[in-house]
């Protein structure tokens, strides 16, 4: 990949801090792919060995369980690094899907890091956005494990219909078994409670489509749990 195409992006990704001249360095054995749906980006437990920068698309990050039962951490957005969670850890520590058709900047891992030591601006950056992340998954911890099934739905269905997926159309994308997994519940437990909320005027489905009709009453069961 070249700094020329790097150039074309208008992302506003974290090497945007660089100047050209580091920019073009660290791009110098950059590749830029294009991943249909359901592709796997990498793989949990593999050996980690590049750095992961979505340009468009989403991308969904899980732990993998037994039973095919896994437990979806996050669904990653564009201009996000895919694997941040894992960056400073030898192996990734979950697995990468597609959720959509994709472009991703691919960077070998070892040039993000020389280039941080030389340039403390992007590694401040990198921890910043480490750090953001890690709150995240710390209150996704605390979700899973405190709130009752009513209180995890409502806490999925609100961050699924943030800002930050509002020109995505994230529904359309996401399975219920999908939903199920952010959850940490069941296929049946969850399908159930959607109607559930449906009939209770909580919510409006159509098809796939789920949007929020009480807004205060969904946050207020988010708090409750």
């Amino acid at each position: 990949m070249s700094a020329e195409l790097c150039h074309t992006c208008n992302n506003n990704c974290l090497l945007k801090v660089l100047s050209d001249s580091d920019r073009k360095t660290l791009l110098q054995r950059a590749t830029f792919v294009n991943y249909r749906k359901k592709e796997m980006l990498f793989k949990q437990g593999s050996f980690q060995t590049s750095l992961f920068l979505l340009k468009s698309g989403l991308v969904k990050i899980f732990m993998e369980r037994r039973n095919d039962k896994n437990i979806i951490l996050k669904i990653i957005a564009p201009n996000e690094i895919i694997n941040l969670p894992s960056f400073f850890q030898p192996t990734y520590e979950f697995s990468a899907i597609t959720l959509c058709n994709c472009e991703v900047c691919i960077i070998p891992i070892e040039d993000v890091r020389q280039v941080m030591e030389k340039k403390p601006e992007l590694g401040e950056l990198f921890s910043q956005e480490y750090s953001r992340i890690s709150s995240y998954l710390l209150q996704r911890i605390k979700t899973l494990g405190t709130k009752q099934m009513h209180g995890r739905l409502a806490d999925v269905i609100l961050y699924l219909c943030s800002p930050i997926f509002e020109n995505t159309n994230i529904f359309e994308y996401l399975s219920r078994k999908d939903i199920a997994e952010i959850a940490g519940m069941s296929v049946e437990g969850s399908i159930r409670l959607l109607t559930e909320f449906k009939n209770d005027g909580l919510i409006n489905i159509e098809g796939k489509q789920i949007s929020i009709n009480n807004m205060e009453l969904m946050q207020r069961l988010s708090e409750i749990g």
